[in-house]
């Protein structure tokens, strides 16, 4: 009997340290490193060793090949509906997703950021033929996409530059920002103008604007976008999108539990 105790207090420290791994995550950096994990844990480097690697194979863990710094996998991912049902996702953000795309025509999304990746939450389709629907867990590359330019601008540089990682970056047209020097401007825009857009970026042919949204009390960095056809997206299409952007996105915020409206 008292072994079955002891095994189950070392299986309930262990889990207790893998958990205190990923708490580092929260609210901090991006990427860590195991010498970062040990000294921030006060835990033996063989240890943070056993727990990255058993991390890193159930997904909730990923490691860079060429840094060798991990940041957070995609089972946590595979977690998040669940978590933002739990914050009432549905409730803060369908409606007003609905409406706006119910008024435009076009499909709104709700995304959050992942290293150098943003991640889909909410699509809500619009009634036009030609519009981007995108299933929820997709992830594309944040700094070709407008939601990415948007999140990325609410950081500090060093933050943004460190979350999408080495350079040169995908191309994924001719157009596609590769390097921190091409990219900064666009970020220092979407500081100045509280919005951010792309243009035949990410794909030939696709322009999309996106503004951000204090999503889950500041937890989660989020944004809200659209993707339009590039002919249709003119200057008034585009003030009439950021319009509705922008009035989506405060009320969401209203909306927030523990928010003053």
């Amino acid at each position: 009997m008292r072994k079955q105790v002891s095994v189950n207090e070392t299986s309930v420290g262990t889990l207790a340290r893998g958990l205190d791994i990923l708490e580092l995550f929260a609210g901090g950096p991006l990427e860590l490193t195991q010498k970062q994990m040990s000294e921030g844990l006060g835990l033996p480097l063989p240890t943070v060793h056993r727990l990255t690697t058993a991390l890193a194979e159930r997904g909730y863990l990923e490691r860079d090949p060429a840094t060798r710094r991990f940041r957070l996998g995609l089972a946590l991912a595979r977690l998040m509906p669940t978590l933002l049902s739990g914050l009432r996702l549905p409730d803060i953000a369908r409606v007003h997703l609905s409406e706006l795309a119910a008024r435009s025509g076009e499909t709104v999304n709700l995304v959050v950021l992942r290293g150098p990746d943003v991640m889909y939450l909410y699509s809500e389709a619009g009634e036009r033929v030609l519009t981007a629907n995108v299933p929820v867990g997709l992830r594309l590359p944040a700094h070709c996409v407008a939601s990415g330019k948007c999140m990325l601008a609410g950081l500090p540089d060093e933050a943004a530059r460190r979350a999408l990682g080495r350079e040169p970056w995908e191309a994924r047209t001719p157009n596609t920002r590769t390097t921190w020097e091409e990219l900064l401007p666009d970020l220092e825009r979407a500081r100045r103008g509280g919005f951010a857009t792309t243009d035949d970026e990410f794909e030939v042919g696709l322009r999309s604007i996106a503004v951000a949204v204090p999503f889950a009390d500041g937890a989660l960095p989020a944004a809200i976008s659209v993707s339009v056809p590039t002919p249709r997206f003119t200057e008034s299409c585009r003030e009439e999108l950021l319009r509705g952007l922008r009035a989506a996105a405060a009320a969401i915020e209203r909306s927030l539990p523990g928010r003053v409206t």
